[in-house]
């Protein structure tokens, strides 16, 4: 009776080992699919706090959506010019205009014109160029509350040497109460922050600001859009959590210490952003959504200045992202909106409507 007994359990005992090996074969498989999948979809990586992706109501319509957008003001000074002097070089030029400018008011004007309840968060000085930001901003219907006056500091300025015809520019920030507001102006509108549908921001601000703002994003679970610009090799993007991250080609090389595009796409994801988007001459944008990337043409257009077309690209992107869930049409609308810009004169005033974009009124309910 022993021996039977035995010789079922003998071949019990084959079974089970064979489909052991048979369950780690396949767990091989897998496990090593994967690893390739890492490679050639670019990005199926685990990342940092990507754990935390968002799953908040959309509102229904463009009008309902809060957004909050934390940075800088600027009035642009711009000389039209054939060429950029040389150092040392003194030309003569062409015309000189002023108009409304820094990426985060320009944003902020990108989001209402599309029909967003905005809300603006910064500083400007006691001085015309002060006066000035709050006028604009306040004809443009944006919150303004929070955008405070520093009365040590100086409103920001921008002074651009524009090319005209070949699209090159060369500009010059000053230092201004862009980077002398304290981290506390943005704790003191936590509550407006939880509430907002999107934030978004950039990094013409103070460092101690951005960190806050990133600090209660995360803690609040907050859709985050960051345009990463002005970027040098002294930038550092934290690791963390954004739900959009748009950059030019060099500003996304720099950042993530690379030479090639692709590289640094994918090492922006692996620093927290769940969907990029890559300005590129302003001819194509690439972007990915950590496991596909693809690229999306910027229709030709006559080409006027650049000022502001970043930050309109960042705020359609943005909006359209949350509003239909799908990145293809998020990248197809800030292409729309980027071709619009390039071709108008003044950072702010060249920010479209909804009803001077092809499918902009579509786009929304």
């Amino acid at each position: 009776m022993l021996a039977p007994a035995w010789s079922s359990y003998k071949f019990l005992n084959k079974f089970a080992f064979s489909l052991l090996f048979s369950i780690i074969s396949v767990i091989s498989v897998i496990r090593r699919g994967a690893s390739e999948a890492r490679f050639t979809n670019l990005y199926n990586l685990s990342v940092g706090n990507r754990g935390i992706v968002l799953h908040m109501s959309t509102p229904g319509k463009r009008s309902d959506l809060k957004v909050t957008v934390v940075g800088s003001y600027n009035t642009d000074l711009v000389i039209w010019c054939n060429s950029i002097p040389k150092k040392g070089e003194s030309l003569v030029a062409g015309e000189f205009e002023m108009y409304s400018g820094g990426r985060g008011a320009n944003c902020a004007v990108a989001a209402a014109r599309a029909g967003c309840q905005v809300k603006f968060v910064g500083a400007h000085g006691a001085d015309v160029f002060g006066k000035m930001a709050l006028d604009r901003l306040t004809r443009e219907q944006i919150d303004i509350a929070h955008f405070i006056e520093l009365p040590s500091s100086k409103t920001g300025v921008a002074l651009m040497l524009q090319e005209q015809g070949t699209g090159a520019h060369a500009a010059l920030v000053a230092t201004s109460a862009n980077n002398q507001f304290p981290a506390t102006l943005v704790t003191r509108v936590e509550a407006e922050i939880r509430r907002s549908d999107l934030v978004f921001t950039q990094f013409e601000i103070g460092i101690p600001v951005l960190l806050e703002l990133f600090r209660l994003c995360g803690y609040h679970r907050k859709r985050l859009v960051l345009h990463a610009s002005p970027v040098d090799h002294s930038t550092r993007l934290p690791t963390g959590h954004y739900h959009l991250l748009v950059a030019d080609d060099f500003e996304a090389l720099l950042l993530a210490d690379k030479t090639e595009v692709y590289d640094a796409v994918r090492e922006l994801h692996c620093r927290g952003a769940e969907n990029v988007i890559v300005k590129q001459n302003d001819e194509s944008l690439i972007f990915s959504d950590g496991n596909t990337c693809e690229i999306q043409p910027v229709k030709p257009t006559r080409f006027v200045q650049e000022s502001g077309a970043a930050e309109c690209l960042a705020a359609w992107a943005g909006i359209t992202l949350l509003m239909t869930g799908s990145l293809a049409r998020a990248a197809f609308m800030g292409a729309e909106a980027l071709a619009f810009s390039l071709a108008r004169h003044g950072a702010q005033d060249s920010m479209p409507y909804p009803s001077e974009l092809p499918n902009g009124e579509n786009n929304f309910s």
